[in-house]
């Protein structure tokens, strides 16, 4: 077993190697941003002397930002081990869909998962248009995880301010309305078609994530929530996902669906070993 890694090895990668040599797995890490592919030559993908198609399964733990090339390369040498038999986890196209914001949210949209409303837009104008019609809003990266990069914008100044700066940058402006959810969302773990293990994040921001100081609880979720969780895993082609949902008084929203989850806030407040299923579900 391969595991994709960060420069540095987080607990989640901690975890699933110390569950590996439990069950007697050989398990290595390595960086996506160090693989090597060749054509008409052997060993047609590898990473750091490593020939990737002896390995069973790759897990992808991290996808790190680069240049439009360097991220193309690393998803089209994801792909090309996928066509060669080896098994990526996530599958490489269900790493796309969630990296994308707006095609992942229009995915689950079509499938009739409820999202919260949202404009995307090249132009400042359209972005000055958005934020007239939704008053209050959540500005984000296209691309991005844990809460970083994403203002909370309601008043036309700091919209000014905002929007300019995203101009400058040649940046997409992603705008979705800001809807109330008293500082906390859900979180549902979900693995192979059920959802784990799930829980309530709550915070003393409007951000919740974990990594921005959002505190974890222990929490059932309904089976409506349950089902749609499953699905918004489905649908994106996720073998295993956390799936973010906030309820408000019109109803409840998927706000986004993870490819590449962490479980370390989720494992204070389950009983259920979560690296171990995921070794499981690999080993099965």
């Amino acid at each position: 077993m391969g595991i994709f890694r960060s420069s540095e090895e987080d607990w989640n990668v901690r975890q699933l190697k110390l569950e590996a040599r439990k069950r007697d797995i050989d398990c290595v890490t390595f960086p996506l941003t160090k693989l090597v592919a060749r054509l008409n030559d052997k060993p047609r993908v590898s990473c750091q002397g490593h020939d990737l198609e002896d390995f069973n399964a790759l897990i992808v733990r991290w996808a790190p930002r680069g240049s439009a090339e360097q991220i193309v390369f690393r998803m089209n040498a994801l792909h090309r081990l996928e066509n060669l038999g080896v098994r990526i986890v996530n599958p490489s196209i269900a790493i796309e869909r969630c990296a994308d914001k707006f095609y992942e949210c229009s995915l689950l949209e079509d499938k009739g998962i409820p999202v919260p409303k949202t404009i995307v837009a090249e132009k400042r104008k359209d972005a000055k248009r958005a934020f007239k019609e939704l008053k209050d809003v959540v500005v984000k990266p296209l691309f991005g995880s844990l809460g970083t990069g994403m203002l909370r914008v309601n008043n036309e100044d700091l919209a000014h301010r905002v929007f300019s700066a995203l101009e400058f940058g040649r940046n997409i402006y992603y705008i979705q309305e800001f809807i109330p959810h008293e500082n906390r969302d859900l979180r549902a773990f979900v693995l192979n078609g059920e959802v784990l293990a799930s829980m309530e994040r709550v915070s003393k921001s409007w951000k919740t994530n974990i990594a921005k100081g959002g505190k974890a609880r222990a929490c059932e979720l309904s089976p409506e929530l349950r089902e749609a969780s499953v699905k918004a895993s489905k649908v994106l082609g996720c073998e295993y996902a956390g799936v973010d949902i906030i309820k408000s008084e019109g109803g409840f929203y998927v706000t986004e669906v993870n490819a590449i989850p962490g479980w370390k806030g989720l494992q204070s407040v389950t009983d259920v070993n979560i690296t171990r299923e995921i070794v499981n579900y690999l080993i099965e």
